[in-house]
């Protein structure tokens, strides 16, 4: 299952989900996704992602997306 690579670490980007091995929030990728950034350039800013990884944040939101969504709200308005 694709959802394995998610984790929540308390502690770690304030218990948000991330990348298993990485600090980079589920969020902030479909973030970047919504606001139309591709998979090759979410690749190419995080070269420690892999397109299997891409696929798990994309299932991780389609099972989760009020969670996903209450993080961006949240920091959107925090900016």
């Amino acid at each position: 299952m694709a959802t394995i690579k998610i984790r929540k670490t308390p502690g770690v980007c304030n218990g948000a989900a991330c990348i298993g091995r990485t600090q980079i929030p589920v969020w902030q990728l479909i973030a970047l996704h919504l606001q139309g950034c591709s998979d090759a350039n979410l690749l190419g800013d995080y070269p420690q992602l892999t397109r299997d990884d891409l696929k798990a944040v994309r299932t991780y939101y389609a099972q989760n997306p009020e969670e996903i969504d209450a993080a961006i709200a949240a920091e959107n308005s925090e900016n």
